[in-house]
């Protein structure tokens, strides 16, 4: 490929072939070159670290009210920079996203006792705010995430 890209050989065609060709190339090795596992742990952690700094800051308020408290996760929010990597992730890898966002309803329901749709809402809420993706194309991929009815 060296060859093609010298100067004197270079013509908008052979630009154009030669980017389309590594574009490819790029493409179908994109899980080799993105470790998709360690990334989803990573978004993972910064989702549940984000959710857990939600949680302490509204703990003060909810033990000062008196009366009826409205749940901690009532507040979870996600930094923009957190929901648009979330956002990211779901678009180019959705399948592992899946998974991801998964583990993120279980932590968030043994840590702070946050049912599943609320995580749910939470994460949907936040990417409606900071993400690019279409409200039909968020809607359609969290629909398939709504946890069953046996199960909170």
């Amino acid at each position: 490929m060296r060859k093609r890209w010298v100067l004197r050989h270079r013509t908008k065609e052979s630009v154009t072939r030669i980017a389309g060709e590594l574009a490819w190339s790029v493409g179908d090795g994109l899980d080799r070159i993105v470790p998709t596992e360690h990334l989803g742990r990573t978004v993972r952690a910064a989702v549940l670290h984000d959710f857990a700094e939600t949680v302490e800051m509204f703990a003060d308020d909810e033990n000062r009210r008196d009366g009826a408290a409205s749940p901690a996760w009532w507040h979870l929010t996600l930094t923009p920079s957190v929901a648009k990597t979330l956002d990211w992730y779901i678009r180019c890898f959705s399948g592992e996203a899946c998974a991801t966002i998964g583990e993120i309803q279980r932590e968030a329901r043994k840590t702070w006792g946050v049912p599943a749709a609320d995580t749910l809402s939470a994460l949907g809420s936040a990417l409606d705010l900071d993400g690019e993706l279409t409200k039909k194309q968020r809607e359609t991929y969290f629909a398939l995430l709504e946890p069953h009815e046996d199960t909170d």
